[in-house]
């Protein structure tokens, strides 16, 4: 079983992010599918046909639909059409998935219209690139997960009482929660306390960000590793997908 301790809940700006429909008769594929893209940050909502689909999108309509195939007693080639027909869903992408499926299969989908194909069973990374590239217009080629983890800038310990922290983090980079970040293009020294290892890395500062501002709405900064000993980042590595539970 994972253990989920150092991963914080989604905060209140995960919350309000973008809306992603699943679409699944499945129920442990339909709860482990929405499950992945909670953790990538998405707002979710499911349905397990068609019929329930089309209707949630009278409420709000989603960023994205990943849909199953097979949905009886329809399939999903049938639901991409009838959102083609409504002039509110037309242009939505919707990602078609199978556990059934081959190279003439994905062949066939691409050319019905869907904007992308994945084979079951899902991998976290598969998922995430594939959602990334279908409607992030600046998007992220590694993994990240949610957390809350004591960091060092500078020699100088951020305190972790007051809510500042490493809130984001993934295997070339992350996000510090401070009332006082660092300018951009600044040069930083941090280390990470992860699960009793230390980790400590040069780095850029790419933004910096006032509270309420950018995509996690905290005041903080995000960083890119510039300098980070293979062995850490390998660490980095590992636990993040030891997050991501197969």
């Amino acid at each position: 079983m994972t253990s989920y301790k150092n991963i914080a809940p989604l905060n209140k700006s995960a919350a309000r992010g973008r809306l992603v429909m699943v679409v699944d008769s499945d129920p442990h594929h339909l709860a482990y599918h929405a499950m992945l893209l909670q953790r990538f940050a998405y707002r979710v909502c499911t349905a397990h046909n068609a019929d329930l689909a089309l209707a949630l999108t009278a409420g709000e309509t989603p960023a994205l639909v990943v849909t199953e195939l097979d949905l009886p007693p329809t399939n999903g080639v049938d639901l991409l059409h009838r959102l083609r027909r409504d002039p509110r869903t037309a242009a939505l992408p919707v990602i078609a998935v199978t556990g059934s499926g081959d190279h003439g299969t994905e062949a066939r989908c691409l050319r019905d219209g869907f904007a992308a194909f994945l084979g079951k069973p899902l991998g976290a990374e598969d998922l995430y690139r594939t959602v990334q590239a279908a409607i992030e217009p600046a998007q992220r080629a590694s993994l990240r997960v949610h957390a809350r983890m004591p960091v060092i800038v500078n020699n100088v310990p951020l305190d972790c009482v007051e809510g500042e922290c490493a809130s984001v983090i993934s295997e070339h980079g992350m996000y510090i929660r401070t009332m006082k970040p660092h300018p951009p293009r600044s040069r930083i020294a941090v280390q990470i306390a992860l699960k009793g290892r230390t980790i400590s890395a040069d780095a850029v500062v790419l933004y910096s960000h006032r509270f309420g501002e950018g995509p996690f709405g905290e005041p903080g900064m995000g960083l890119k590793f510039a300098r980070i000993a293979p062995q850490d980042q390998e660490y980095l590595r590992l636990f993040i997908r030891s997050e991501f539970p197969s």
